[in-house]
């Protein structure tokens, strides 16, 4: 059987034709029809100038009962023109009769290829839009022609998968031109959109494309002229395989591992040259298998990623060289998606992948690395900011242990992922090293040593002297455990800080209750971070005198209780003094609440200025007197009764005694006497001088206080103005 070069090479003048064309996408099919060896292009067809083999058959009559004995059961239906519409596959014009018993009415074309021309019609029973793709008048009384377009036919309706324009029916109408009705898309084919799609997005259409023709291999199909322009992509994510025309049948027989198609006399060359394997340009039909579909499938990944198809030439003459040669154009495009283009397009097929599933399957392992490389570039981005690499010493924001635990669950994934993505692991150690050693300045020395021995690093020189530094701090706490000991169980609050750095080591249950926080709340913060002082000022100072003594006895202020109280204050006293454990200095204090003490003393002084108040109010003085002590004190009301200058002080009894009126004098003495013996109360009137020499008449009543053994301990009493003041 001949080749396309071979059957190019015998024809000069078909070889200049191919030569003035210039290189394109469409398809070219070479059969040996009825009457010779003919080689088909959809330009050749369209322009009425048919190939000039084929030019006398145009108008010749369709013997139907020749051509048909072999074609099985093709229904006949009658098809009419609307106005205006291109030419329909039936010839002459149609009556009323018939427009009104027409099955399909054909409305307009939608594009040709090189053995059909597809209408957009109108079905009328089921009242829906369809695609009616007719054989072409020239090809109409070729037998290998039409059995071919018999056989494309009954191909599509073989095939039930989303990805293949489904076919809704075969038919012939009263001419005996044949045509099959299909599902009418609503899009356009994806040569048109190809270039508008970003590299995932075709992809994606890829991915369907296989689908379907993996489906076609399984089915026992090898489609030969996958391109885009033989895609259709509808409105609503649809992307289905169209043009079938070129399909061979699959036998049992294998070669290798691929299996044979299946050869009659019906069977022609074909192919588009920009996309063609080099056995649809070279060999013959027995050297095309289903390794032919997974180059054309790399054909177009191909084009994807260089827009552009991998054969070129100055002409279409050209071009079919370039593809026989298995000339690729050259691209500077590199990366796993090109690599897994040029194996599908490996010039032996046996150095192909062995099916359309290993070629899906390496797209999608692409896909699966490109989603772990953009994980570990959001943990790079999450770990380091774009200013800072690991290591610059660059200030990175945000130091938390979040962003590294974050950054850490990406890298996982990202290896989850791709087991071999040698950059997740080399990030992951990075990663793992900035944690320990933030960890390490954080004080978390247990959790940087595991990161340094994850990381494999735990015998370096920082591994080790964390290390150091660990069992430094676990001997610490051994000696903090056994001297806070003595305070965890005082009845007192007792409070263990770090003085460095203010670290809060422990806390007893009575430091707890009194200032309402649970252990984990105030063990293990910086007390200055807390709000614990009700007065800063007051803690400066406080720290101010215990830096200088070293130590500070009964330091009296208000600390706020952690509450939502409205009243948070507490009067506290505190001891503390600094210890030097194992070289750690620490501050130890005792903390007492001495609130309901102060409150009493806030009560008593508020009642003693009520008591003055009263007194003033009443003109009362209080007074007592010690007997033992000769020491009298007065009330402010007193110093005013008895007319004298506060300034002065109190006078002591024999003071007092002085200023009495010598009439009144030893009647007074008489009467405090016998109450100091009697321990009964008194009253006692008397004339005292003031401050300017007048004598004042005064009233004074009082009672001694006696021990337990009966002695006078102190006299008391009020005084208030007499009768006679003149």
């Amino acid at each position: 059987m001949a080749t396309l070069l071979d059957t190019i090479s015998d024809n000069d003048s078909l070889a200049q034709r191919l030569a003035a064309m210039p290189a394109d996408s469409k398809t070219l099919t070479l059969s040996l029809a009825d009457r010779g060896v003919h080689l088909q292009h959809p330009d050749w067809s369209d322009d009425g100038s048919a190939d000039h083999q084929l030019q006398e058959t145009i108008d010749t009559p369709i013997d139907l009962v020749a051509l048909r004995t072999d074609e099985g059961f093709v229904p006949g239906r009658k098809v009419v023109t609307w106005g205006g519409a291109a030419a329909a596959a039936s010839s002459g014009g149609c009556s009323e009769a018939d427009s009104k018993e027409a099955e399909y009415r054909l409305i307009g074309k939608l594009g040709s290829g090189g053995t059909g021309i597809v209408y957009q019609a109108h079905q009328r029973a089921i009242d829906r839009e369809v695609a009616v793709k007719v054989l072409r008048r020239e090809l109409a009384c070729d037998r290998q022609s039409r059995q071919r377009f018999l056989a494309e036919a009954r191909v599509i309706g073989s095939l039930d998968h989303p990805n293949v324009i489904a076919l809704h029916d075969l038919c012939i109408d009263g001419e005996g031109h044949l045509f099959y009705a299909m599902k009418r898309i609503d899009g356009t084919s994806w040569d048109q959109q190809i270039d508008q799609f970003s590299v995932e997005e075709n992809l994606t259409i890829l991915l369907r494309v296989a689908d379907a023709i993996r489906y076609a291999h399984s089915r026992g199909l090898v489609h030969r002229d996958i391109k885009p322009e033989n895609v259709m992509l509808g409105r609503f994510g649809e992307a289905l395989v169209a043009d079938w025309g070129l399909a061979l049948q699959l036998s049992g027989t294998r070669r290798g591992d691929v299996a044979q198609v299946v050869l009659d006399s019906n069977s022609a060359i074909g192919g588009t040259p920009a996309y063609m394997a080099p056995e649809q340009a070279m060999g013959r039909l027995d050297s095309i298998t289903s390794s032919t579909d997974v180059y054309l499938l790399g054909a177009i990944l191909y084009q994807i990623l260089t827009s552009r198809p991998p054969h070129h030439g100055k002409n279409l003459l050209q071009c079919i060289k370039a593809a026989a040669r298995n000339d690729i154009e050259p691209t500077e495009v590199v990366g796993e998606l090109m690599d897994t283009a040029m194996k599908a397009m490996e010039t032996r097929p046996a150095a192909r992948f062995p099916s359309v599933e290993e070629f899906v399957r390496s797209i999608k392992a692409h896909r699966i690395h490109e989603e772990s490389e953009r994980l570990v570039r959001r943990a790079k981005r999450r770990v380091w900011p774009e200013d800072a690499a690991p290591g610059s010493g660059a200030d990175v924001p945000e130091e938390t242990y979040e962003r590294f635990r974050i950054g850490q669950a990406l890298l996982h994934e990202a290896i989850e992922l791709w087991p071999e993505n040698e950059r997740a692991k080399r990030t992951l150690g990075q990663i793992q090293l900035e944690f320990a050693r933030f960890a390490s300045g954080q004080g978390d020395l247990d959790l940087s040593l595991r990161l340094y021995d994850v990381a494999g690093q735990g015998d370096c020189e920082a591994a080790v002297r964390v290390r150091r530094e660990r069992d430094l701090r676990d001997e610490m706490q051994e000696s903090q455990a056994k001297y806070s000991a003595l305070f965890t169980q005082s009845p007192e609050a007792g409070m263990l800080v770090r003085w460095s750095d203010g670290i809060v080591l422990e806390a007893n249950p009575a430091c707890l209750a009194m200032l309402g926080y649970d252990v984990g709340d105030l063990v293990g913060q910086s007390i200055a971070s807390l709000e614990v002082w009700a007065c800063p000022e007051q803690r400066e100072r406080f720290l101010e005198a215990l830096t200088r003594e070293g130590r500070v006895e009964n330091f009296e202020t208000q600390f706020l209780r952690n509450s939502e109280d409205a009243d948070r204050k507490i009067d506290v006293l505190i001891s503390s003094r600094t210890v030097n454990v194992n070289g750690v200095e620490m501050l130890m204090s005792t903390i007492r609440n001495i609130s309901e003490r102060r409150a009493a003393e806030r009560n008593l002084e508020q009642s003693r200025r009520r008591l003055r108040d009263l007194q003033r109010l009443a003109g009362l003085g209080a007074w007592s007197f010690d007997p033992n002590t000769g020491l009298v004190h007065w009330s402010e009301e007193t110093f005013r009764v008895v007319g004298r200058d506060p300034q002065r002080a109190e006078p002591n009894f024999e003071e007092f005694l002085a200023d009495v009126h010598p009439d009144d004098r030893v009647r007074f003495r008489e009467v405090l006497n016998q109450s100091l013996e009697t321990g009964a109360a008194f009253q006692i009137h008397f004339r005292r001088r003031d401050d300017d020499g007048h004598y004042r008449s005064l009233l004074t009543r009082g009672r001694p206080v006696l021990d337990d053994n009966n002695h006078t301990t102190e006299v008391y009493g009020i005084l208030m103005p007499g009768e006679d003041n003149s």
